[in-house]
């Protein structure tokens, strides 16, 4: 009585999803698969993998079967096996979005990365084209763009979000980002004058058009004004504290810019702000700890050219003054 008990809740569970497949009128093929996933909930891996896998000889276009015989494999740590296999279902059946998470799920823990970047690319643009409008989706998909390096995807899909949620300030925040990274300075202030039209508040936001002004050296105490708003609400963000120092270096005020720029450093660990920090003391003359700062800044980040480059200006500099 038990056992039929337990036999009839699982075909509750899975009935509905195999007859999705079309395999009702095969009696021996939905045995084996009934058996299989029995012996999956018993924990028996080895005799539920000869179920499905005779299940799947008589079914080998079935996505489901594979995938199913894949967690098993997985379970028995037989990781290439069940690489294959997700990769034949995710041929036979495109869509099914559990296959592509559990190909992530193999690359995350194997520490593929290149495999793990293209396989989540994969699943995002799909799950993206399955349900446009589902704004969680396009904003992990934008998210994966912007890692990328790939503006125009991304500046595309913050568009759509917004036109579909016109309050989101998070686009408003990124989208305005992204032009202001390809050289678009006049629309990213626009687009980020919009989102605090919408919340005079928003800190990210703030900061980001503050340090725009900055960065030209213009509307500098707009700027002071609005960072020091957005320091506010996230009084130990060091990203906010470098902008606030920065406002301070354009104006001049250099021990100003320095006690800022010093607290951002305690904080966040960026490239940027070595390079600013860096760039105080020389205007303080302190050159010797300027370069020692463009150093240690260089050490942690190797690839900030820029870094470099004022490296190498000080030292042109310097051999010219002895000459």
């Amino acid at each position: 009585m038990r056992f039929f008990l337990t036999f009839l809740i699982i075909l509750s569970f899975i009935a509905p999803t195999f007859f999705s497949y079309g395999y009702s009128s095969n009696q021996s093929l939905y045995s084996d698969y009934l058996k299989g996933v029995y012996c999956m909930q018993q924990g028996n891996f080895s005799l539920a993998k000869n179920y499905l896998n005779a299940a799947k000889d008589k079914a080998p276009d079935s996505a489901y079967l594979y995938l199913k015989i894949a967690t098993i494999l997985l379970q028995e740590k037989k990781i290439g096996q069940a690489e294959e296999l997700l990769k034949k279902a995710k041929g036979i059946d495109p869509d099914n979005l559990n296959t592509y998470l559990a190909l992530i799920f193999i690359y995350s823990s194997q520490g593929q990365e290149e495999k793990l970047e293209e396989e989540y690319k994969d699943f995002l643009e799909k799950a993206h084209q399955k349900k446009p409008k589902d704004m969680t989706i396009s904003s992990y998909l934008a998210q994966f763009y912007l890692y990328k390096r790939k503006p125009k995807e991304a500046i595309a899909l913050y568009e759509k979000i917004l036109e579909n949620k016109p309050d989101n300030l998070e686009a408003f925040f990124w989208l305005g980002y992204l032009y202001d990274e390809i050289g678009k300075e006049r629309k990213a202030k626009e687009i980020w004058k919009r989102g605090l039209a919408i919340n005079p508040s928003h800190a990210p936001i703030l900061n980001a058009l503050g340090y725009s002004y900055a960065e030209k050296g213009v509307k500098l105490d707009q700027a002071e004004r609005m960072i020091k708003k957005a320091l506010k609400a996230e009084p130990r963000n060091g990203a906010y504290l470098d902008s606030l120092g920065w406002v301070y270096f354009k104006k001049g005020k250099l021990e100003r810019a320095k006690k800022y720029i010093e607290q951002a450093i305690s904080y966040t660990q960026d490239p940027e702000i070595y390079q600013h920090l860096g760039k105080v003391y020389m205007k303080l003359d302190e050159t010797e700890k300027g370069l020692a700062i463009y150093k240690e800044g260089l050490k942690r980040f190797p690839d900030y050219h820029q870094l470099k480059e004022e490296i190498e200006r000080y030292e042109k500099e310097n051999q010219k003054n002895k000459e």
